[in-house]
């Protein structure tokens, strides 16, 4: 198989095989089980992992605000290097699109991908032709387009076009200033969300006790069907917006800059950040715990497809936008295009299906 229509035919072929009865609907679930499997996923996962994306981006914040003060290349390796621990925080966590993620954009203002329009990059660069003081300032940086105020942005000031001006005395002032309230909005959006994740009555209790008079978590099925989502939901946005872009149908059509993170050569990292972070929450939730007996063999499967996407990953020995760009390079990608559909069609259609829910709409669509 060389390209991408060989890979979704095989994916069209997995995807026509038999998928079994329709769910059974009942009265009959263990709410406790589900309430306990919920209440892993926020404990041992959710909270602790956006806390984590608040401490990376206070430490991201340090590093630049360190680089502005004392510009050399050590200071602007740190603050690459921070850069880099920030964007495996939020890869890791990328999947969860239910909660205060969803609010006033806060998905976006932390990182607004994919740029389909260049809209992004357009405003970045225009920020710095003109010095718009404006967008070096944290407080009116908030009230301006979410595509100036995220990872994307930083991206540009610290891997783009100009960014060696950052480690010289006097080259980057204004660069350097706009990276700064940058890493101030991206610090100010993270810990809102860590912080309301952390409330003892907020978005936490909805979602782990479920209660009729809630607008969002009225069930404990509406709870389980958001956590379901971020498995079918996630595997969709790793094939069609980290993957497929710059996968293109064949070596010649590769398009290495249209993969998320390729100035930072972060590409390879996030996605196994994606991926990961998707196995340790079903193993952190206990998800397996739903499956009835007759079905128990579905948290094995799971298992063995999430080894086999972190193998052909750890079987790449260099970037992978380079990498599809040589026709005899691309299996390896070919491949982990497919293991991730068949992720997202084992949740979406055999997992759902085997505990009583119907998967929700997909997150990225737009519905």
């Amino acid at each position: 198989m060389r390209g991408i229509a060989a890979a979704f035919a095989v994916i069209g072929a997995l995807s026509a095989l038999p998928l079994g009865p329709e769910p059974a609907f009942s009265a009959e679930r263990d709410e406790a089980l589900a309430r306990a499997v919920l209440a892993d996923a926020v404990e041992k996962f959710i909270r602790p992992g956006y806390r984590q994306l608040q401490e990376r981006s206070g430490a991201l914040n340090d590093a630049v605000g360190a680089l502005c003060d004392v510009p050399s290349d050590d200071a602007l390796g740190s603050a690459r290097q921070a850069f880099g621990e920030t964007v495996a925080a939020w890869s890791r966590l990328e999947s969860i699109r239910f909660g205060p993620i969803l609010r006033q954009n806060a998905a976006e203002r932390l990182y607004f991908f994919p740029d389909r329009r260049g809209i992004g990059l357009r405003q970045v660069q225009g920020v710095l032709a003109t010095k718009d003081e404006t967008a070096a300032d944290a407080q009116s940086l908030a009230g301006k387009s979410v595509a100036l105020q995220g990872l994307g942005t930083l991206e540009y000031l610290l891997f783009g076009t100009g960014a060696r001006d950052l480690a010289a005395e006097g080259a980057g002032g204004f660069r350097c200033d706009f990276a700064e309230a940058v890493t101030e909005r991206i610090e100010a959006t993270a810990t809102l969300i860590a912080d309301e994740w952390a409330a003892p009555d907020g978005i936490a209790k909805r979602f782990t006790g479920p209660d009729p008079t809630y607008a969002d978590f009225q069930t404990v099925d509406d709870s389980l069907r958001a956590l379901l989502g971020a498995f079918t939901n996630g595997f969709e946005l790793i094939a069609d917006t980290r993957i497929a872009p710059f996968f293109g149908t064949g070596a010649a059509a590769a398009r290495p800059k249209a993969a998320a993170w390729w100035r930072s050569g972060l590409t390879d990292r996030a996605l196994a950040q994606n991926l990961d972070g998707l196995r340790v929450l079903f193993d952190a939730a206990g998800m397996a715990r739903l499956l009835p007996a007759e079905d128990s063999n579905l948290a094995s499967e799971t298992r063995f497809e999430f080894a086999s996407a972190q193998r052909a990953l750890s079987g790449i020995d260099e970037p992978l936008p380079e990498l599809v760009q040589t026709e005899e390079k691309r299996q390896p990608v070919t491949y982990l295009l497919i293991v991730t559909q068949s992720l997202r069609d084992l949740f979406a259609e055999r997992f759902a299906n085997a505990i009583g829910l119907v998967a929700g709409f997909s997150s990225l669509d737009g519905d």
